[in-house]
């Protein structure tokens, strides 16, 4: 039977898990044509509840609602590009026809040129246009968006990972602040998994998009749902896993969405009738023994004090990194220390945990950093220290 268990893509149908309070919300607010700023770390599975609510919205509220990923775009071109199929194909489904039908349509946006390739439609803008055209571009088909709201049906526009924004132009954020002010009827729906990033776009003095948007921190599934899922999904592949098996895969993934799929699908690899807390240490062997080169390469690649951190704060997470029984543990100074843990922050290789302190952000990097780093070359992991 096919593994009940997906990562890596965004997950949907039975293999989608929870959030049911956060789809509620959204589907809410896209109903009524607010504005919200979706945060999270990554791998929580913001792009997953993203595609989930607008599917919602669209069942519930019959909205119009459209997707936009900006994670590839690097110019204001790029964003107007997205935008423009996101609207144009998501939201108002212009690109179902004749290919005379779909040209007909488009020409309300007239510097937008379609071409048929072998995936479907395409659109795309000239290029060597100056950059206030190209906002131009990024407002036109919002602004029909807008308009198609007049017969009283919701409309709204999903921007996932719009930190992209900061880094391709400052002043993209204050072009999107006023499409929320001058179009209060769409409600955009900012989202993003670069917090310090989405933090200096939205919080704080002089921020672009402050108090432009009601914010949604996603935070980790509780424990006893995750358990529940797990538990669910292993029935409906005609097995089971036993609650404390469950609740140790869940900490071993520090609860976080994409991490709990990823060692649930190698318990599933196992092929036992019935996962037991030994089935799972095993599991975790599996996924550290495969991605053995790949962490090795992320150790190896950071400076002297920054593996002298991660490897203290695998081993056990710190509330203060720069108390004095810290760096005696680490062996650093109180400055190197402080350089080391705001680096590693800001490349989101640790994190603040609010229940026990930094700790590494990745779980399978953290397992690797405790269990496989201290072993001679080839040697294995020792599951039965796993817990």
């Amino acid at each position: 039977m096919r593994n009940p268990f997906a990562f890596g893509s965004p997950v949907s149908g039975l293999q989608f898990g929870d959030r049911i309070e956060e789809t509620r919300f959204l589907v809410r607010r896209i109903g009524t044509g607010q504005n919200v700023v979706v945060t999270s770390p990554r791998r929580y599975g913001k792009t997953s509840l993203l595609l989930h609510a607008a599917d919602e919205a669209q069942r519930i509220e019959h909205a119009r609602v459209g997707v936009a990923s900006l994670l590839r775009c690097s110019s204001r071109r790029d964003v107007a590009e997205e935008v423009t199929r996101a609207v144009v194909d998501g939201a108002l489904g212009w690109l179902v026809g004749t290919a005379e039908q779909i040209s007909d349509r488009l020409r309300r946006l007239p510097r937008v040129t379609p071409s048929l390739e072998r995936d479907g439609w395409r659109l795309s803008l000239a290029v060597g246009a100056a950059n206030e055209t190209f906002l131009a571009d990024i407002r036109r088909p919002v602004e029909l968006l807008a308009d198609s709201a007049r017969d009283g049906v919701p409309v709204g526009l999903v921007l996932d990972e719009f930190q992209q924004v900061a880094e391709i132009d400052p002043q993209l954020g204050g072009f999107f602040k006023t499409l929320c002010d001058d179009l209060p009827g769409v409600s955009l729906v900012f989202a993003g998994s670069h917090q310090h990033m989405m933090e200096r776009l939205f919080v704080g003095t002089g921020a672009a998009l402050k108090n432009a948007a009601e914010p949604l921190s996603l935070t980790v599934i509780p424990e006893s749902e995750s358990v529940a899922f797990l538990q669910e999904r292993m029935v409906a592949a005609g097995r089971s896993i036993d609650g404390r098996a469950a609740g140790l895969l869940y900490r071993l993934a520090h609860g976080i969405p994409h991490f709990v799929q990823l060692i649930a699908a190698a318990v599933y690899d196992r092929d036992v009738d019935a996962a037991t807390e030994e089935t799972v240490r095993e599991a975790m062997v599996d996924v550290l023994s495969r991605q053995r080169a790949d962490l090795a390469s992320r150790y190896e690649l950071l400076s002297p004090n920054h593996r002298r951190l991660v490897a203290g704060l695998a081993e056990r997470p710190v509330r203060d990194p720069l108390s004095r029984a810290s760096l005696v543990r680490f062996g650093l100074s109180a400055a190197s220390a402080a350089r080391a843990r705001d680096a590693l922050r800001e490349r989101e290789v640790i994190e603040f945990d609010a229940d026990v302190g930094w700790r590494i952000a990745d779980p399978i990097f953290e397992g690797w950093l405790r269990y496989g780093l201290p072993l001679d070359l080839g040697a294995r992991i020792d599951a039965s220290a796993i817990g």
